[in-house]
C-alpha cells in the first residue's frame, strides 16, 4: 500500500459527503493535504479534521514510518 492508496481509502470515506483530500506536498518525512469541500452540500457532515488526521497517522505509521508530520488544511477552520 502506498501513501496514495491511504489517501484514496480516506477519500472513499469523505467522498459521499462531497469532499476530497488533495496532496499539496509530499516529502520523505512530511505530508500536507487540503480538504476540498467545493462539491459538498453538507461540509459539517464530513469527518472532523482530528479524526482524519488520526486515520492518516495510524495508516501511515505502519506504511511509511518516516512520515512524521501530517498537516491538513481544512476550510472549516479559521
Amino acid at each position: 500500500m502506498s501513501v496514495d492508496a491511504v489517501i484514496a481509502e480516506l477519500n472513499e470515506i469523505v467522498r459521499p459527503d462531497g469532499a476530497e483530500l488533495r496532496v499539496l506536498d509530499l516529502s520523505p518525512t512530511s505530508l500536507r493535504l487540503a480538504l476540498d469541500l467545493s462539491n459538498s452540500t453538507c461540509p459539517e457532515c464530513v469527518v472532523p479534521k482530528q479524526l482524519m488526521l488520526e486515520i492518516l497517522q495510524t495508516n501511515l505509521a505502519t506504511l511509511d514510518p518516516d512520515i512524521r508530520t501530517i498537516e491538513l488544511d481544512d476550510p472549516r477552520e479559521p
